[in-house]
């Protein structure tokens, strides 16, 4: 069920992804031929590009409860009607800001949000609701959204969950009382649509933020829902649809929200033509209702979810329909005599989804990541699902990562996938690792997933081994702390970082560089370093430095000599591997769609609509 549930409330307002761009180009990590001119700003592909003093920073700003709805399915669009509606959505106000960051330059696709707490506030100051949101990347980023063009057209989801909830007194609004009695173990969903990014002027960074928040049970999926999913039968300018069929109240609840079509503009949904959900067979479609989804403010009040049919319930036969035929959202132009198909679920129902869909890993290491699989929305058990790895960048014969997985699934439609990293050397010589796409299918369905729906692959960065030497010195650990010196200036650059012509300079928190500045500085990055990845204060903000090469740096943060200073000169011998390697048990890759079409299809390289630091 997730946030598309009876229970929930949508928010609107706007957010800020204070980017960097000098890693945008991955020329600019290698620290031998780095130009100072790659930390200034430039037009599209020069220089550090438009926002070379970003910092990572993702905030949310001006953003409140739009509706909130009950349990019998009423709206509420007042703070008379419930007191929900207006309450204002901010971050924790003990903590700095949240990240967003990249997986990778070469994968700028899952761009993930770390370290964000969220709080619904009353005018008194009375804190409601809290929670911390579950880190998670981005999903179905999709540039033809709106006409505007590049990341200023497009827009992407972030569905997870909010955790360790704590409640205030929301006895007084019928939508969060019940919203608190149906959840499980002080948990809730949440999905949140951001689009409209700005990249000049003032309000640069900027952009716009719309979503749901609702009941989490346990047990179910947190980045995806257990439903009913609709992809375009081609490429076109809508992206993937998600419905649930509430048995229990005969409706059907639609998604649309990161899938219409917006006015650049107003930003409401524009005109696609009349849409109606259809339950389709070989005999036609039975249609189960029309979208209302053109009045001005819409998209704000709703994050594009609806009922339908509306006004009344599902009878038997649509039911029996819409259980198990084919969904289909119509679109029929004025004037139109026939309708033609915007979005469709698969014609044998089957779908299947990695509830995790982005690692790092060092080799060695492992992790797992669970598909899930369903049939025209309830689980698909006795399915076998199959999984390749490629490199999503060149050179094609990387090592690839050792996959294990379970040969059918579950009576919950589920199996694990493990992950095995090895190490994959240096392919791409002054970058570390190499990020590779790991596709999944069913044997029992024809349709590959990532043909399905292109953003359904998981992403993995397989970080380098490195070989540490005893005693390191200021020699050892320059190269690291160099290269993200010259790709985040404004945190760990120059001493003076004046980027934009007519404004103050502004003073970096270290300088990476100069080994006066981090030695002095010295207990504060150790502290930093140690932190969990998800804590907003984790260093690197990047998320991208090994397991091997922090230890390394901590090493020699810690060991100090008799000034009290880590060393300048190490030791020459060096220690074996810091990293296990892993014993290499796969097939050589076969060029595939994952990586070849999806960075055919969004232009990673050029379009970053929320790219990290």
């Amino acid at each position: 069920m997730s946030y598309l549930h009876p229970v929930r409330l949508h928010l609107s307002g706007r957010f800020r992804a204070d980017v960097s761009t000098v890693n945008n180009d991955p020329k600019h990590f290698d620290n031998a031929h780095f130009s100072p001119d790659f930390q200034k700003p430039g037009a599209d592909r020069t220089n550090g590009w438009w926002q070379p003093a970003g910092t990572g920073a993702w905030r949310l700003l001006d953003c409140h409860v739009t509706r909130a709805y009950r349990l019998d399915g009423s709206a509420a669009s007042s703070r008379n009607e419930d007191v929900a509606v207006g309450l204002a959505v901010r971050e924790a106000a003990d903590r700095s800001s949240a990240k967003i960051v990249d997986l990778d330059p070469h994968q700028q696709g899952v761009s993930m949000i770390f370290g964000l707490a969220l709080r619904l506030m009353d005018d008194q100051g009375h804190e409601l609701v809290h929670g911390e949101l579950e880190p998670v990347a981005f999903f179905d980023l999709n540039f033809a959204r709106s006409s505007a063009g590049g990341p200023s057209g497009a827009s992407a989801y972030f569905q997870s969950i909010l955790k360790n909830v704590e409640w205030g007194d929301v006895a007084a609004s019928p939508c969060l009382a019940q919203m608190k009695q149906v959840s499980s173990e002080r948990t809730l969903s949440i999905k949140l649509i951001t689009d409209q990014y700005i990249m000049s002027g003032q309000q640069r960074g900027y952009g716009r933020i719309t979503g749901t928040l609702g009941p989490y049970f346990y047990g179910e999926p947190r980045t995806f829902i257990i439903g009913r999913h609709l992809a375009p039968p081609h490429q076109n300018q809508f992206s993937p649809v998600d419905c649930r069929v509430d048995i229990e109240r005969r409706k059907v609840l639609i998604d649309v929200g990161n899938s219409l079509p917006i006015d650049p503009i107003t930003g409401d949904f524009l005109n696609s033509g009349e849409l109606t959900l259809a339950a389709a067979d070989g005999a036609g479609a039975t249609a189960i209702g029309p979208l209302d989804y053109t009045s001005d403010g819409n998209y704000s009040r709703t994050a594009g979810i609806y009922e339908l049919p509306a006004g009344r319930a599902l009878t038997d036969a649509e039911l029996a329909m819409v259980t198990n035929k084919p969904l289909h959202l119509l679109a029929r132009q004025q004037g139109a005599t026939s309708a033609d198909v915007i979005v469709a679920e698969n014609d044998d129902g089957a779908y299947v989804r990695a509830e995790r869909f982005v690692f790092r890993l060092d080799p060695g290491a492992s992790a797992i990541a669970e598909l899930i699989a369903t049939k025209f929305g309830v689980p698909f058990a006795g399915a076998t699902a199959q999984v390749k790895a490629e490199p999503f960048t060149l050179p094609e014969n990387s090592p690839l990562p050792m996959l294990a997985i379970d040969s059918k699934t579950d009576a919950n439609g589920r199996t694990k996938l493990t992950i095995t990293a090895v190490d994959p050397g240096t392919p791409r010589t002054f970058i570390d690792g190499q990020v590779y796409a790991i596709s999944f299918s069913l044997q029992e369905s024809p349709t590959d997933p990532s043909k399905f729906d292109p953003s359904n692959f998981i992403s993995l960065l397989m970080f380098s081994a490195v070989t540490a030497p005893l005693a390191p010195g200021w020699n050892d650990v320059h190269p690291i702390l160099e290269q993200y010196s010259n790709l985040y200036p404004r945190p760990h650059g120059p001493n003076l970082y004046a980027p934009f012509t007519g404004l103050p300079p502004s003073h970096p928190v270290v300088n990476l560089n100069d080994y006066d500045s981090v030695a002095e500085f010295a207990r504060h990055i150790a502290w930093a370093l140690d932190l969990p990845i998800d804590h907003p204060s984790h260093m690197p903000v990047t998320r991208d430095l090994s397991g091997a090469k922090r230890a390394l740096l901590l090493k020699w943060l810690r060991e100090v000599g008799a000034d009290g200073k880590p060393k300048r000169i190490g030791a020459i011998a060096a220690a074996a591997p810091a990293t296990v390697r892993a014993t290499l048990a796969v097939d050589k890759p076969t060029p595939k769609f994952a990586a070849q079409a999806f960075k055919a299809r969004l232009d990673l390289t050029r379009h970053q609509p929320a790219d990290g630091v």
